[in-house]
């Protein structure tokens, strides 16, 4: 991000990443016209290499090629494309959202009276993916239109496809959201299951185990649960709260 507080000439294009405005190699090069035409965002004025940067930071962020929004098939080969087109509904929405940057930035972040604020970018959200929805509400989503299996299997994919980058949370909280919101929902062996892959991929977190606990005490399964406190109670020795909770599960009747 860049600070707010940068010289005006540096802000001109609203945050863009200007400087990683690398022109392609000759042969694309020469596919990107000299002058460009039916800008309503960007300046009139704009260059050739501060377009492209501005490009190439839509495509970084959204972790997308040039022909997502524009009107061309090959991303690597730009003959044939219609850069002025606005057939494509992606690239209508670009618009909006860079207008939304622009309001978000100059208007309501000056309004908070702070001089050493931080630009919203358009990665701020995308974080490197198309669509910006939590990891929660992705596996949410999946679980509503196509089961649990299903969604076990799209966390698998994008952990595989994305761990260690900024796109999606995959600590623990995430899935700890999907099984209490399951648990809540009365879906007691989605929960389980979720809290199942919770646990799987954050073994040394003591509070999947907790949840995974009580969820599995609401389910009936006692000594599960007893087993699953302990657990917990051995990765955060001296929780009072774990201590009480696991006392209050070897009192319980058994199931």
């Amino acid at each position: 991000m860049q600070r707010s507080n940068a010289r005006p000439t540096a802000r001109r294009l609203r945050g863009a990443l200007v400087a990683l405005a690398v022109v392609p190699a000759t042969g694309l090069q020469a596919q990107i016209p000299e002058e460009f035409t039916n800008l309503r965002v960007l300046p009139a004025d704009v260059s050739r290499g501060e377009l492209m940067g501005v490009m190439r930071g839509f495509a970084g962020a959204l972790g997308v090629r040039c022909n997502f929004c524009h009107v061309g098939e090959d991303p690597n080969d730009f003959i044939g494309y219609d850069f002025a087109s606005d057939e494509k509904e992606v690239k209508r929405v670009a618009r909006s959202m860079m207008e939304m940057r622009g309001e978000i930035n100059g208007r309501l972040l000056a309004a908070t009276g702070r001089d050493d604020r931080l630009d919203v970018q358009c990665a701020t959200c995308h974080r490197g993916v198309r669509r910006p929805i939590s990891l929660t509400d992705e596996i949410l989503e999946v679980i509503e239109s196509d089961g649990v299996e299903a969604a076990e299997a799209r966390y698998r994919e994008l952990r595989g496809q994305y761990y260690g980058r900024a796109a999606y949370d995959f600590g623990q909280g995430s899935l700890n959201m999907v099984t209490e919101t399951l648990a809540r929902a009365g879906d007691l062996d989605g929960a389980r299951a979720m809290i199942a892959l919770n646990v799987e991929h954050n073994p040394d977190d003591h509070w999947p185990y907790m949840l995974q606990a009580q969820v599995l005490m609401q389910a009936g399964d006692r000594e599960g649960a007893i087993a699953s406190a302990e657990r917990a109670l051995e990765l955060s020795p001296g929780n009072e709260f774990y201590e009480q909770q696991l006392e209050r599960l070897r009192r319980a009747p058994g199931s």
